[in-house]
């Protein structure tokens, strides 16, 4: 099988959505192509591909004629967030319970996060955060549903990168899902999404007033 080799686009580009997710860079820092260029010993039209890429994915931002800046995020971007992620979320959870799938892949990933230690580092925490939900639109079947979230999770990301929110534990996140898991198992909808409903409600709310904390 002939494997497609990286260009160095996307390698910079990797590299930066790494950084960028683990909260390397604050919230409004600029990301100058020279800085880059040297950095990464590559051309400058390279870097701007690289960027431009990121720009795509709503994790920077460029003006005209302005070095790139890592995206700031408001309450209202975290409430349109929701907007967006609460009816696709609800109807993965419809596709999955009426239509029987599997859950395989949703209690791995409720495996991994509750293994996870205690003090394991927050991107690798958020990492398995998203990815429970993930699996979710994974078993849904739906790959539109799913590109949709794919979308909405790299900004959603960013977000927790950037306010780093501190939980008691991270047992206690992950304990959060358990009984969302068992409403699956138990093929109980009305139990899922009123589950699914406290969570987004709970979550939404946490990041409003963090985003209020830090523009105070």
């Amino acid at each position: 099988m002939q494997v497609t080799p990286v260009s160095v686009a996307d390698a910079v580009a990797d590299e930066l959505r790494r950084r960028l997710l683990a909260g390397h860079y604050l919230a409004g820092e600029q990301l100058r192509d020279t800085d880059l260029s040297e950095e990464f010993g590559i051309a400058r039209p390279t870097v701007r591909v690289a960027v431009q890429m990121l720009v795509a994915d709503g994790l920077l931002e460029r003006g005209r004629g302005r070095s790139a800046e890592v995206r700031r995020f408001t309450a209202s971007d975290a409430v349109d967030l929701y907007t967006l992620r609460r009816p696709i979320e609800t109807r993965a959870l419809e596709l999955v319970i009426e239509g029987d799938h599997r859950l395989d892949g949703i209690a791995l990933a409720m495996d991994r996060f509750a293994a996870l230690e205690s003090d394991s580092a927050w991107d690798v925490v958020a990492d398995h955060d998203i990815g429970f939900h993930r699996a979710v639109f994974v078993a849904a079947g739906s790959p539109h549903l799913l590109r949709t979230f794919d979308d909405v999770g790299s900004e959603m990301r960013l977000l927790i990168a950037q306010l780093r929110p501190s939980y008691g534990s991270v047992a206690d996140l992950a304990g959060e899902h358990e009984p969302m898991l068992l409403a699956l198992k138990a093929r109980d909808l009305s139990r899922a999404k009123s589950l699914w409903d406290m969570h987004f409600d709970e979550s939404e709310q946490f990041f409003l007033n963090l985003i209020k904390e830090r523009t105070l």
